[in-house]
């Protein structure tokens, strides 16, 4: 699948057809990997693992939203994701402003370095927006596992960033 530009492979985590997290990468293996270390930490475990063009396409559909017309991502209600409240905090933060991972660490109750193991865990990156996180200078840190060049294209898309 593209994502602004990257080609990205991707691979859905799915039970009674709705999508519970993804993992992504440049490469598939890696993409599967990444998808289990989510699954790991959210201790998900009734479900399948999948790709597919119409998983894809909603994808594409989604990030759209967030990225492009500033919606929020809803978590699927019924599932207890680990330290879901870092994950509803950084819904809320709109399309075109940031804060930092030391405000979401914060207000969400958890140290820095949990907020960050949470953050490389996000069963839902980009549509969970942790793109719109910054250190306390306004830089950008990484983007687990795509870069941080993904992350300054969807900060551009935004409109945060000039290109």
């Amino acid at each position: 699948m593209e994502l602004y530009g990257f080609k990205v492979k991707v691979v859905f985590f799915v039970c009674n057809d709705e999508v519970l997290a993804y993992g992504w990468h440049y490469e598939k293996k890696k993409a599967i990997k990444h998808l289990e270390k989510i699954l790991e930490f959210h201790e998900l475990e009734n479900g399948e693992i999948k790709s597919s063009v119409q998983l894809e396409n909603w994808l594409k559909t989604e990030i759209k939203g967030v990225v492009e017309r500033g919606l929020s991502f809803k978590l699927p209600p019924e599932v207890h994701y680990k330290n879901r409240l870092v994950y509803e905090n950084i819904i809320k933060i709109p399309k075109g402003s940031t804060m930092t991972y030391a405000q979401i660490a914060k207000i969400s109750g958890i140290k820095y370095t949990e907020l960050l193991i949470t953050l490389m865990r996000n069963p839902f990156q980009v549509l969970i927006p942790c793109h719109r996180l910054l250190t306390n200078k306004g830089s950008l840190m990484g983007f687990y596992p795509l870069g941080k060049e993904v992350k300054r294209r969807l900060l551009e898309v935004e409109k945060k960033i000039n290109p």
